[in-house]
């Protein structure tokens, strides 16, 4: 099976883009827990893409609205979801590592961010980053089985 939507890219958005392709994607007969682990790494990506690649002055400042594109085929025990944005590109045009703390941090020690890309990692088998013009387009790989 396949889906596209788009939608745009503002923190009001997020939730509701979100949504909606993960209500697509159980009409389309994907499951729990697959289901519930395709919105955490979904949810992780949009909010980056609001908050790093267009960030909070580019709506104000765009001509068009900032938007994004989820589109995803889905197969029996796998699916490739593919996250197209036009922000700004990823620094050094590659992804982040993610972060992670020794289980002895102290909670006082916390870094308030910058986790996401180990979520993203650790729920995904592949994560592909292209910067094509002035698209930015992410490309990952779940493994269902």
């Amino acid at each position: 099976m396949k889906g596209t939507r788009c939608f745009h890219a503002t923190i009001h958005a997020v939730r509701s883009g979100v949504c909606a392709v993960i209500d697509d994607l159980a009409g389309d007969g994907l499951a729990s827990p697959h289901l519930e682990t395709v919105e955490i790494v979904l949810a992780e990506v949009i909010n980056n893409i609001v908050e790093h690649a267009y960030g909070p002055d580019e709506e104000s400042q765009a001509d068009e609205p900032c938007m994004v594109r989820v589109s995803y085929d889905l197969y029996p025990k796998a699916m490739a979801l593919t996250v197209v944005d036009r922000g700004k590109p990823f620094p050094g045009a590659e992804l982040p590592p993610g972060r992670t703390l020794a289980p002895d941090t102290d909670r006082e020690e916390l870094p308030e961010g910058g986790f996401g890309w180990r979520i993203i990692r650790d729920l995904t088998v592949e994560q592909i980053y292209q910067r094509d013009s002035e698209e930015n387009s992410l490309q990952l790989r779940f493994d269902f089985s």
